[in-house]
């Protein structure tokens, strides 16, 4: 087991800072910026189809809309278009915190539900042009055609039942005549049992001509409802959808809605990442170079130069409050002022170790500044504290390889508070029980403050080695 090849901890602006040039963090953070504003026009986009035909209603058929339409549209472009950049600017701010928390799965939440919805109303639309379109279904629409031409043309029963209706009318006029084409008894008895014989074998024939065209009729009825429903049931194919759709669907055993629903989660979820990725990648960007005392477009913030005095004085006349000034952190932006975005980073010196790991560089900072400590020579708090760790990664550079301006300030800072409470932990330094504004949170131990310390081996030997 060995330990981490990471040389220090450090968040990923700092790191940033300690690996890469002031030009190359700049060509990064214009790279994230461009494809952060292509991800912010996609999203856009993706939701305000769904939004904008949701507040319209109807077809999405604009030159037809009414006026209230044309507002209501106007109304969803602006409501997607606010979250949509408030999207944008959360995840380039780097905020952190439970309101950042809340506010991100606000803005995640109308994404992911307006651009899957949107993704699942593209698919039904896909599935069911395919299945208006195949030969099948326009198949089931032409036998629908063709038996409501049959339903309603006459056919061979309807011919004959009218024929037979016609004949049964033409033997009772006949019959109603006997009487005025014979005279005698005989003649007109004799017609008129041959018109009943006629008119009965006429009314013989309606009645089996009215059966067979009821019975026509109820073929055709059923044909044509059987048809009806086989052309609904093929206008929504659910074997149209998209293949990876059907895999979903077999490999889950689940519906076609539901396996809509998990490839528009896929996709979409993927791009929210993808989106949140870069706008974070444009914060980390941006925070490093306010480490580096510059502004997004690598200018220097602070570019006036005055003398001690007069500047001393015009920072207590402008906060008011007396914070003494920061002159180790401005050294170092006067050192980041000197390097311009043309300037080559400097090569790292050659380390004579070759092994160093973090737990090894804190080890070796730690036993110095600890043996610093006991000696009396530095004060147990965090200002002196950090201004010793400086001294000994200047005092070992050419042995370790560093260079001392990569490592900032802040890192330092916490580098100091761990040797600080490590000593605490271990007894060498205590709680102050009268600490409070202006004295110190530690004290020595009395164990160690009533007793000189012995002569130690060379620390920087022993963390090394």
């Amino acid at each position: 087991m060995t330990d981490s090849p990471i040389n220090t901890n450090m968040d990923r602006p700092a790191h940033l800072v300690a690996t890469k040039s002031l030009r190359d963090i700049l060509a990064d953070l214009r790279k994230a910026e461009a494809w952060l504003l292509i991800a912010a026009i996609a999203a856009f986009l993706a939701s305000a189809f769904f939004v904008v035909k949701y507040f319209v209603g109807g077809a999405m058929e604009p030159l037809n809309w009414s006026g209230e339409q044309w507002a209501n549209a106007l109304l969803g472009l602006s409501i997607t278009a606010v979250i949509t950049a408030a999207q944008a600017f959360l995840y380039s701010s780097g905020y952190k915190g439970s309101a950042a928390v809340v506010a991100t799965v606000i803005v995640v939440f109308f994404g992911l539900f307006s651009e899957v919805s949107q993704s699942m109303e593209r698919e039904d639309a896909t599935v069911r042009h395919r299945s208006e379109n195949s030969p099948v279904f326009q198949a089931a629409l032409g036998s629908i055609q063709n038996l409501s031409a049959q339903a309603a043309l006459p056919s061979g029963r309807s011919q004959q039942l009218a024929a037979a209706s016609g004949a049964v009318a033409q033997h009772e006029a006949e019959l109603a005549a006997c009487h005025e084409k014979y005279r005698t008894a005989s003649r007109i008895q004799q017609c008129e049992r041959y018109e009943h014989g006629k008119i009965a074998e006429a009314r013989g024939a309606v009645a089996s001509a009215e059966t067979a065209a009821s019975g026509s009729a109820a073929v055709v009825g059923s044909a044509l409802s059987a048809a009806i429903m086989q052309a609904k049931t093929l206008e929504y194919d659910e074997d149209k959808h998209y293949a990876m759709i059907r895999l979903l669907k077999g490999l889950f055993n689940i519906g076609g809605i539901w396996a809509s629903f998990l490839f528009s989660m896929i996709i979409i979820g993927t791009f929210e990442y993808a989106f949140h990725f870069v706008g974070s990648h444009v914060a980390d960007h941006r925070r490093a170079l306010l480490l580096m005392g510059r502004d997004t477009h690598g200018d220097v913030i602070h570019t006036e130069t005055r003398d001690t005095a007069t500047s001393d004085a015009a920072i207590s006349s402008m906060t008011g409050n007396g914070i003494p000034r920061d002159f180790g952190n401005e050294a170092r932006e006067t050192y980041l002022n000197q390097i311009t975005p043309e300037a080559a980073r400097p090569e790292p010196l050659e380390s004579k170790v070759h092994d160093l790991t973090r737990e090894r560089f804190f080890k070796l900072i730690y036993t110095e500044v600890r043996a610093r400590i006991l000696n009396g020579e530095v004060k147990p708090t965090v200002r002196p504290v950090t201004e010793a760790v400086t001294q000994t990664i200047r005092h070992h550079t050419k042995a370790l390889g560093l260079q001392p301006s990569l490592i900032g300030k802040p890192e330092r800072q916490k580098i100091a508070e761990k040797i600080l409470e490590k000593l605490e932990r271990e007894a060498v330094l205590e709680l102050n029980p009268e600490s409070g504004v202006g004295k110190s949170k530690y004290l020595l131990a009395s164990q160690w403050a009533n007793q000189p310390v012995a002569e130690s081996p060379n620390p920087s030997s022993q963390a090394i080695g």
